[in-house]
């Protein structure tokens, strides 16, 4: 199954066997290639054995997926976009997912990256029971017309994404051939939804890879209640 047909699929996993991903399969996961929604901003990711992370979650996986990346703008938005797209290839390989918005570095196990700041962790490990959704009506989602200014059938992908406690931060306008996409402020997951909006623009990447393009316009309008996060070309 292609990235792309995995958005309509993918669940986070909760149940995990402890059975460590093999060498083999490690390899190939530090082998894929993730592209950046900011090229410019500097990141580096890892897998952690399970000793090396803080979790308060009641299941725990062997291991885990770790990033870090410099503070700067863009730069919440620009780990959701790549993680996504990890988020979804380890779900092609069979495996099961789980964003850890609660996960931390555990100090005495720990090397810290210099110059970067940890953001986020992905348990990954092979799931007890079925691992995907088989019809669109499992998502629990807004619909199109509660998430954009028009029901346009392309948003469909940001429309399944997943997000914290399924905030769903997302709004899209249509001018010309630009999609604006903003942001819907929420001061207590703040954080998450910066990074929430990546993973959005990460499903709309990889729904129409050969033609997106995503740029800071300077000409948006601005939407009262919304903060911009960019304007996307598909």
């Amino acid at each position: 199954m292609t990235l792309h047909e995995m958005i309509y699929h993918r669940k986070s996993c909760r149940s995990f066997t402890n059975v460590p991903v093999d060498g083999a399969m490690i390899e190939t996961i530090k082998a894929f290639p993730m592209k950046p929604l900011y090229p410019e901003i500097k990141v580096h990711w890892d897998i952690a054995a399970r000793n090396q992370v803080k979790c308060i979650c009641p299941w725990t996986t062997p291991q885990l997926i770790t990033i870090y990346s410099e503070e700067t703008d863009g730069w919440l938005e620009n780990v959701g976009f790549l993680f996504q797209q990890m988020d979804l290839y380890l779900q092609s390989l069979g495996l099961g997912v789980c964003w850890l918005g609660m996960g931390r570095m555990n100090p005495k196990t720990a090397t810290e990256v210099a110059g970067m700041k940890f953001v986020i962790m992905l348990a990954f490990g092979h799931p007890k029971g079925d691992r995907l959704r088989h019809d669109l009506k499992d998502f629990k989602r807004k619909t199109l017309e509660q998430i954009a200014d028009q029901a346009d059938p392309r948003l469909e992908p940001a429309r399944l994404a997943p997000s914290a406690v399924n905030s769903q931060p997302w709004y899209f306008t249509h001018e010309g051939d630009a999609i604006h996409t903003y942001r819907i402020p929420n001061d207590r997951l703040s954080h998450m939804n910066q990074i929430d909006m990546g993973i959005a623009l990460a499903h709309l990447y990889l729904a129409n890879e050969e033609n997106f393009q995503f740029v800071k316009s300077e000409n948006h309008t601005n939407v009262s209640g919304y903060d911009y996060v960019g304007s996307v070309t598909l």
